[in-house]
């Protein structure tokens, strides 16, 4: 039968269909359907990679509980509330329905006043993942935009620029370091963040947003983020008890039996969300589960805080600036700048660390003072409990991180989380990946303090010294081999990958080595530079007609088709269609 007669050829391979033809009936028909590309292709071709394709590929649904099962997992209880408590709670109920999801909260343990600064992957993760309308969300919480972080770091006096499209490498790094000496020129992003400005326009009468085809993220005013999540909970069936706990009773080594509140209630649970913060009430100082120091990369241990006025100017950053025994933070929110001098005790004392601060800061508020501890728990999952947030590890949030591993803890836990205590085969791998993650993030924020040149004081003599970075090493000599490591060659930079965990990829060691300076033979460049100034011109021309973000974020507010533009658009960086990037 020919195609006349009604039988397409099999594209025009007449070699492949005379060989399909000669199987004879039913198999070359078989073969045809099989043949025919994608599930739900019309055209008729055939699709000769179908043979290295996976047809069983499936999206799996979430296992659900047996009725009669008694080793079911029904009953969650998240202990302890705030910014992890609440983002578990809720994605649990998302994602998990049927499940009878608990926060264990005190109202006697206040919320710490802070600004959350955070990276792209929350836009999605809020919105997508959790559920939530950005309408409430800007309406309730007031976030500001985040193009990335402003590093007043290493010998150039304009520091440099961390943005988020910097794997982009849009406008080119090897010539912004050729003709103006810094990175602060690479991408459109770190132009916009120099310039102060967010990518939105205003075009005759219509506003222009380029926010769905640049990835950003939010600042968040800490106290009313919790407030907002706390009343979103309550609203989506998620129970709540007041209670102050006394007791973690235990069975076994790898077992919590129940929980016993300061009031001599008892709380029962299947299983048990650990977010107590530092004090890791059930992994850590129930379960005993050994602490892996940090210190040794990361010596800081202490941060003093308060706010200052801005006077309405919300730059789209957060800054970090490099102080005489650490660094500060620079968060912007609506009413006010919110700063956090992270410092080590041991180099400057409570009192001169405040001092510092108001002198670089004039106005700050009153000082208030946060201890932590750097590194992590051996095991973030241990019987029927699971650490997320400090309860499990902490580095300091130089890099924006707390929120983001957070979210992919929650992502983790729901996904894996067994309908069945006859099922939990999943431990093991769950604990061995996150340890890696957050032992790559120790070497990642490690390098940003050997490599900073920007003041000669003892604590950065000593960094400069002796900050361990022994697990990003080679990743460090062969930048210095050649930089910036994105654009070496295919095998180079698979040999990098293969020979240290990184965490974000190359271009981010990239920005921040070349952002400090550290010198490297820096790879040719590929083009003339008046060639280069051309697309950096392009990229100014945008830069200089974007909105500053009180003007954009109010064009925001008073266009609710904006937010549905941005969140919804099937063309947009973080549309519903889009996988949630995390590391």
């Amino acid at each position: 039968m020919n195609q006349e007669e009604g039988d397409p050829m099999i594209g025009n391979n007449s070699a492949f269909d005379a060989l399909v033809s000669s199987l004879g009936e039913p198999e070359a028909t078989a073969l045809r359907a099989w043949l025919r590309g994608r599930a739900g292709d019309q055209d008729g071709g055939w699709d000769p990679l179908t043979f290295l394709r996976d047809r069983e590929r499936t999206s799996r649904p979430l296992a659900r509980p047996v009725d009669d099962d008694p080793n079911a997992i029904r009953r969650i209880g998240v202990i302890g509330g705030g910014t992890a408590g609440y983002l578990t709670a809720l994605a649990l109920k998302a994602r998990r329905p049927w499940l009878d999801v608990t926060v264990v909260e005190s109202s006697s343990i206040p919320v710490i006043g802070v600004g959350e600064s955070t990276v792209q992957s929350i836009v999605p993760f809020l919105h997508h993942y959790v559920g939530i309308d950005p309408v409430e969300l800007y309406r309730r919480v007031q976030p500001t935009w985040k193009l990335g972080i402003r590093f007043d770091w290493g010998p150039d006096p304009a520091g440099f620029m961390a943005p988020f499209d910097w794997s982009a490498n849009s406008v080119g790094m090897l010539g912004s370091l050729a003709t103006q000496g810094n990175i602060n020129a690479f991408t459109l992003q770190s132009l916009l963040m120099a310039a102060d400005r967010t990518p939105v326009y205003r075009v005759d009468d219509r506003l222009v947003s380029l926010m769905p085809y640049l990835p950003f993220s939010y600042h968040l005013d800490n106290q009313p983020l919790v407030a907002f999540l706390t009343d979103l909970a309550r609203g989506r069936g998620i129970g709540y008890v007041d209670a102050k706990i006394a007791d973690v009773v235990l069975r076994g080594d790898e077992w919590v039996d129940h929980l016993r509140a300061d009031d001599g209630r008892r709380l029962d649970f299947d299983f048990y969300v650990d977010c107590t913060g530092f004090r890791s009430m059930l992994l850590g100082t129930a379960m005993r589960t050994p602490f892996h120091s940090y210190a040794d990369s990361l010596v800081n241990d202490s941060a003093v805080i308060g706010n200052v006025g801005h006077g309405g100017l919300l730059k789209p950053y957060t800054t970090a600036s490099t102080m005489n025994a650490g660094w500060c933070w620079t968060i912007p929110t609506v009413p006010s700048d919110h700063l956090g001098y992270v410092y080590c005790s041991a180099a400057i004392s409570d009192e001169r660390a405040a001092e510092e601060l108001a002198g670089r800061f004039p106005g700050v508020t009153a000082p208030e003072f946060v201890r932590f501890r750097t590194g992590r728990h051996a095991r973030a999952w241990r019987g029927n409990v699971m650490a997320i947030g400090n309860s499990y590890a902490f580095v300091e949030p130089l890099q924006s991180s707390s929120l983001l591993m957070i979210t992919l803890m929650v992502m983790m836990l729901t996904q894996t989380l067994p309908a069945s205590w006859d099922d939990a085969g999943t431990r093991t791998a769950f604990n061995m990946s996150i340890a890696k993650k957050w032992d790559a993030l120790r070497w990642f924020i490690a390098v940003h303090y050997r490599y900073n040149t920007r003041l000669d004081t003892p604590y950065w003599r000593d960094a400069r010294a002796n900050v361990e970075v022994s697990g990003i090493e080679p990743l460090v000599e062969a930048y210095v081999e050649g930089a910036p490591l994105q654009l070496r060659d295919a095998y180079t930079r698979g040999a990098v990958r293969a020979a240290v965990r990184t965490f974000y990829d190359l271009q981010a060691y990239d920005c921040v080595l070349a952002g400090q300076k550290l010198p490297a033979r820096m790879m040719p460049m590929a083009e003339d530079v008046e060639t280069w100034r051309e697309r950096k011109r392009a990229a100014d021309s945008l830069v200089t007609r974007a909105l500053p973000q009180h003007e954009a974020l109010a064009a925001y507010h008073e266009h609710p088709s904006l937010h549905k533009e941005l969140i919804d658009g099937a063309d947009s960086w973080t549309g519903p269609r889009q996988p949630i990037r995390l590391v």
